[in-house]
């Protein structure tokens, strides 16, 4: 810009000595037109100031303000998630907290035999019961094994109400199953091989009181296991599994009849130590009343 300025003062200024040299004499031509006065030093000055004055006046129209621009505020993001706040809900399971408990196709002991035994602290995702609620239908987890437990708390322990589980679908039953228990009559004295029929018109006593116990002898490994019922119809029959603790199958099973006796079993070796044996009694009367009992023993090999 500045040089403009200097441009046109030195224009401004050389205006004179051109114009006086235009006016010689000697270089006019008579018969041209007469040209005008030159001008003075003043009035070329004062033409310069008011050219300036109005190059200032548009320069500051055009020249940006120093004032700087304000910064304009940037959006401010929130730290609060605008989506639901998702809640840990604990997944219903049950625990086994007895000594071993038998997973069966359907919900009593009428299922028999049981698909398999299960130890202390298996964990099980159930997903129905029956109409009373006193069995569950699980599933093993980490497993596709499916099958039915008693819901008695000597047995599992579970983290909700198994009450709010829907009904399962019941299978049948392999023997018939007398669902009425009507209060007994009489009590018939025990007998090892009970073989008449209950009498007709006769109510059948309820079968209760199941007991088992298990004695290793001394000096051997051998374990005599002892049984024992009260009431019930008719002949009884009925099972006792040995299993290893730690075990899913049992090594050997017993087939018994009649409410009471005693029987002598030399488990397999399985090695040196210390071994728990569990024994699980079943028994059925013909009325298909059932029983259940349990106990353990505890054998010792040398290495």
């Amino acid at each position: 810009m500045w040089e403009g300025i200097r441009f046109r003062v030195f224009y401004f200024l050389a205006l004179p000595l051109i114009l006086a040299a235009c006016n010689r004499p000697d270089l006019v031509d008579p018969t041209s037109t007469p040209t005008p006065r030159p001008l003075t030093l003043q009035e070329i000055e004062t033409a310069v100031v008011a050219t300036l004055a109005a190059e200032g006046e548009q320069t500051a129209e055009v020249r940006p303000s120093d004032s700087p621009i304000p910064p304009q505020p940037s959006p401010t993001t929130s730290d609060t998630p605008s989506g639901p706040t998702e809640t840990t809900t604990e997944v219903p399971s049950c625990l086994v907290v007895s000594n071993f408990l038998n997973l069966r196709s359907g919900p009593g002991v009428v299922y028999d035999p049981p698909i398999q035994t299960l130890t202390g602290g298996t964990a099980l995702l159930p997903f129905a019961k029956n109409a009373d609620g006193s069995w569950l239908n699980v599933q093993l987890q980490g497993e596709s094994v499916t099958g039915w437990v008693s819901a008695s708390g000597q047995f599992v322990s579970c983290n909700f109400d198994p009450a709010n589980l829907p009904l399962g679908q019941i299978p049948p039953t392999p023997t018939p199953t007398n669902t009425s228990t009507p209060a007994p009559t009489f009590t018939p004295s025990p007998t090892d091989n009970p073989t008449s029929a209950p009498p007709t018109n006769t109510s059948c006593p309820k079968f209760t009181n199941a007991t088992l116990s298990a004695t290793v002898n001394v000096g051997t490994n051998a374990v005599s296991v002892t049984w024992g019922s009260q009431g019930g119809c008719g002949a009884i029959t009925g099972t006792i599994t040995a299993t290893f603790k730690g075990e899913s199958s049992p090594y050997q099973t017993f087939n018994i009849k009649g409410q009471s006796g005693k029987l002598t079993d030399n488990p397999p070796n399985r090695g040196c130590g210390s071994w728990d044996i569990i024994y699980v009694l079943t028994l059925i009367d013909d009325s298909g009343q059932s029983l259940t009992s349990s106990t353990s023993a505890n054998v010792f090999w040398l290495c």
